[in-house]
């Protein structure tokens, strides 16, 4: 075959199997059918999908109550803390306001002012056996933050030293407080360590106090106090009827200032030094803490002014861990009254109750000197609950006598502590001494 021939062969089955090609596509997938295949109808998991997103275009927020408006707010702003939750700075509480008192429902207040402002701080408390606590505290008050402060109804007590978290407030303080107190049923057992349990008698004791503290913080750890005010008393008999009215059992020689309820001005200084890794729930580390205080007499009897001095050790010691722990206390006061004069009975020291013998009744023993010692095996059994197995022993002794070992009062117990965050929440101690059992129900550490 002539080349030329080949070559017009070749071409024309080359323009054939072109078309042919061309033809064959578009009879497989003409443009019509493609459309239609893009129109298949959407699979089940597409539309329930297309459903879901028509309906979120027509959901609306619900109208929130009052009270779901506010626990909203309070879920956003991380409170979790049951001791935190407040309602306009008013804070809602069951407290212990002293020993003996039992329950007391009522509120703290707490508004922190912004820098170089003043802050305010107030309580009013009112139990079922009567006992009323109010006060009032305007200024620069000891605060972490905007957590409301360490409440301490006991505040104006060398035994409460160490129960104001120091550690984290600012270089100085100053404030003004006060406060009125209302106690019908205070116990009184006589004077010194070897009183019966079977002499008890009550007292009403009222006291209203108007007063001005300043502080220092030295260092992160240290910190120092300066307090001075006027201190009214009235003393009248007790309103519990099982028991006889102090008046009717004792006199002025036995009981102090029954008959003249002393009014005073009293200066109190008190340093500490506190090296607890966290205040509330310490789990090592340790507190060092002295405490001086100067009564004087304003009313005419000229009988009732002293002096009063105290100082405290506590010690935490984790045991292998921070869930174990060694916690020991010891601490000791003395009263020295001037020249011909006397400490009245309710303002001696005392021991017995929640916070010191717990085996023993609130104010059990009284005297003009007091020492005390306790350890406790703290068991942290989980995030929330806490395990203690606790010994104290203590004494007292009046005035002109010393301290003996031999008239040491002890007990024994095992207890249960609720935190749901980082403080105790409540607290149930089972005591026992030869005086019985005992049980003590606190909102607060024993120490």
């Amino acid at each position: 075959m002539a080349w030329w021939r080949r070559i017009l062969l070749t071409a024309g089955l080359s323009l054939l199997f072109t078309l042919s090609a061309q033809g064959y596509a578009s009879e497989e997938m003409p443009p019509e059918e493609s459309k239609e295949v893009e129109k298949l109808p959407p699979t089940r998991a597409e539309r329930w999908r297309q459903k879901r997103k028509d309906k979120s275009k027509e959901l609306k927020s619900p109208k929130k109550q009052f009270w779901e408006s506010y626990l909203f707010g309070f879920d956003q702003k991380g409170n979790q803390s049951l001791e935190d939750s407040n309602f306009w700075g008013f804070y809602p509480r069951i407290d212990w306001i002293a020993r003996g008192s039992g329950a007391a429902l009522g509120f703290r207040y707490w508004r922190p002012g912004a820098k170089g402002k003043v802050d305010v701080m107030g309580s009013a408390f009112y139990s079922y056996r009567k006992y009323q606590h109010y006060d009032i505290y305007v200024g620069m008050i000891p605060n972490r933050g905007k957590k409301i402060p360490h409440s301490s109804f006991a505040s104006d007590k060398i035994l409460r030293l160490a129960d104001v978290d120091y550690k984290r407030f600012e270089r100085f303080k100053l404030y003004a407080t006060a406060r009125y107190r209302y106690k019908p049923e205070e116990k009184y057992f006589g004077s010194g360590p070897d009183t019966n349990q079977e002499d008890e008698t009550t007292f009403l004791l009222e006291d209203s106090l108007f007063g001005v503290t300043t502080g220092l913080q030295f260092t992160d750890r240290i910190a120092w106090t300066l307090s001075g005010g006027y201190i009214k008393h009235r003393v009248g008999p007790g309103r519990r009827r099982s028991v006889p009215p102090v008046g009717e059992v004792h006199d002025e020689e036995s009981a102090p200032g029954i008959s003249n309820s002393p009014d005073y001005f009293r200066v109190s200084t008190h340093l500490i030094w506190d090296r607890r890794d966290h205040p509330r729930v310490p789990h090592k580390g340790f507190t060092l803490s002295f405490g001086w205080e100067k009564w004087n007499e304003v009313t005419p009897y000229n009988l009732y002014n002293f002096h009063q001095w105290g100082g405290e050790a506590r010690a935490f010691i984790p045991l292998g861990s921070k869930q174990r722990v060694l916690a020991l206390r010891a601490f000791g006061v003395n009263s020295d009254p001037s020249p011909g004069n006397q400490v009245p009975f309710f303002l001696q020291p005392s021991l017995g109750g929640g916070e010191t013998l717990r085996g023993f009744d609130s104010y059990r023993f009284r005297g003009d000197k007091l020492m005390l010692l306790q350890a406790e095996y703290r068991w942290e059994a989980s995030r929330r609950w806490e395990l203690a197995l606790f010994g104290d022993t203590g004494t007292v002794a009046n005035q002109g006598e010393r301290i003996s070992l031999n008239s040491l009062k002890s007990d024994w117990g095992v207890g249960v502590r609720f935190r749901p965050s980082r403080s105790t929440l409540i607290r149930i101690d089972q005591a026992f001494s030869n005086e019985g059992a005992k049980t003590q129900v606190r909102v607060s550490a024993v120490f």
